[in-house]
């Protein structure tokens, strides 16, 4: 298309230069920035709030064991005892259960910042312990295993030594575990059963059950109810 300022026609009282900038400007525009696909948003946030992480390889599978959007994460809100590969929207929803929940527990019951959060590990290609056939959502993914908190002074909080014990230790686990519930689909602990002596089972998969002694009793028969088909 020839531009030539004898072609360009002139808005009343612009002068044609003025017309055939505008004009030349337009064409040159940045096209609108592209939108982020779910999965592209979940990594952005991630990076976003700070959290350490790289892309995990993860088998490809169309079966039980397939984990979307995988990303093995070495901290989110303090570093972690070991990185553990999870989906990246339980990654997210740790995060933000950390910063928002457990930071503050902390400082509520133990007058300590936490300086690192320990776990037994996420992502594993297993069927349910104690349930025969139905595979666990630690398969997909979605699911992580916490056993214990170290703070900032280096005092170390684990569920199998601390969850039982009175004391602000004990009093700071269950708090977190029940703010868990607010957070994740199913949460279980040493209350659920003999499986769980050392862990805070914590889930995003579509089954709802938190089983902590720190819930009211109603809260946790409602919950028991809603669907007792759940665990790890």
């Amino acid at each position: 298309m020839d531009f030539s300022a004898r072609t360009l026609p002139s808005a009343r009282g612009v002068p044609t230069a003025l017309v055939l900038a505008l004009t030349l400007a337009a064409c040159a525009a940045p096209p609108p920035p592209r939108t982020l696909s779910p999965g592209e948003q979940c990594l952005a946030d991630l990076g976003a709030h700070g959290v350490r992480y790289e892309l995990a390889a993860v088998p490809a599978s169309s079966g039980p064991c397939a984990v979307v959007n995988p990303v093995k994460v070495e901290s989110a809100g303090v570093p972690w005892n070991q990185p553990a590969v999870m989906s990246c929207a339980l990654a997210d929803r740790v995060d933000r259960f950390f910063t928002e929940a457990v930071e503050p527990l902390a400082r509520r019951h133990l007058g300590a910042a936490i300086a690192r959060m320990d776990n037994f590990g996420a992502y594993s290609c297993r069927r349910e312990v104690g349930q025969a056939g139905r595979w666990s959502e630690h398969a997909e993914g979605r699911a992580i295993d916490v056993s214990g908190f170290v703070t900032a002074d280096g005092s170390r909080i684990t569920v199998e030594q601390d969850w039982s014990r009175p004391g602000p230790r004990r009093d700071f686990l269950r708090a977190v575990a029940s703010r868990a519930c607010d957070y994740f689909s199913v949460v279980l602990s040493p209350d659920s059963d003999r499986y769980h002596y050392n862990h805070l089972h914590l889930d995003i998969g579509p089954w709802r059950l938190c089983q902590t002694r720190a819930r009211t009793p109603a809260a946790r028969s409602l919950s028991s109810t809603i669907d007792s088909r759940a665990s790890p």
